[in-house]
């Protein structure tokens, strides 16, 4: 077991056979990154200031926290149990999410618009809290890797949502509707799901000319009187 309270750590890689558990302490890595080639218990610790997570082997959440200000790469195996994933962008630029994820809460926050990038064709499921937080005239993006290919956010049924000023692009959410009362600020839609949207589009219908209108009426009549005849 490795309890660490240590600040500016290095970069941590668990290697492969390898296994680091953290029990209850604290470790804050220094924008350093966590490379899980191994096995990865968080339990009940604290991480703070992570760079990227890369997930290559089995992560274990446990009851923790980690806060992260890079990308999170899960290739491998995230069981999140009730641990709090909290991804930071503060410098204007963007932070990715790679692969599927089940979280039990997730934060996705930037004070000065910056961008969360899902992969194209992943799906992130969120079973308990979802925050999702920009800044006025400053809206955080949540945005797919390869538009206009979709990536997919979930918040279970029964789940929480804190979620304001945020613009969406090429990603839907397919579980319970995100931000009804929030509007999409600076994204460029293909938003199902949120703002009050809905799952689907509404099909427009083509309006039809007076003579057109009067065809389509004789048709029906016609097909009335035939199939009356044929009842007969």
């Amino acid at each position: 077991m490795l309890c660490l309270a240590q600040a500016g750590l290095a970069s941590i890689t668990v290697g492969s056979g390898g296994s680091i558990s953290l029990g209850s302490g604290a470790l804050d890595l220094g924008g350093g990154d966590l490379v899980v080639d191994g096995q990865f218990n968080l339990e009940a610790a604290t991480v703070t200031e992570a760079g990227n997570v890369v997930i290559n082997g089995s992560f274990d959440g446990g009851g923790g926290s980690m806060l992260l200000r890079g990308d999170w790469i899960n290739n491998g195996l995230f069981n999140a149990q009730t641990s709090q994933i909290s991804m930071i962008e503060a410098s204007g630029g963007s932070n990715a999410l790679v692969g599927d994820s089940i979280f039990y809460g997730l934060s996705l926050t930037s004070p000065v618009g910056g961008a969360f990038v899902l992969q194209s064709g992943s799906v992130q499921q969120i079973v308990n809290s979802l925050t999702i937080l920009g800044a006025s005239g400053q809206p955080v993006q949540i945005e797919s890797s390869n538009p206009p290919q979709i990536a997919e956010m979930v918040l279970q049924a029964g789940g929480s949502q804190n979620i304001a000023f945020v613009g969406v692009s090429n990603v839907h959410a397919t579980g319970e509707p995100l931000a009804p009362d929030e509007t999409n600020q600076g994204g460029s839609g293909n938003d199902f799901g949120w703002f009050g949207s809905g799952l689907f589009e509404l099909i427009p219908v083509p309006t039809l000319t007076i003579p057109g209108l009067l065809l389509m009426m004789l048709s029906m009549l016609v097909l009335a009187r035939v199939g009356r005849s044929q009842a007969l």
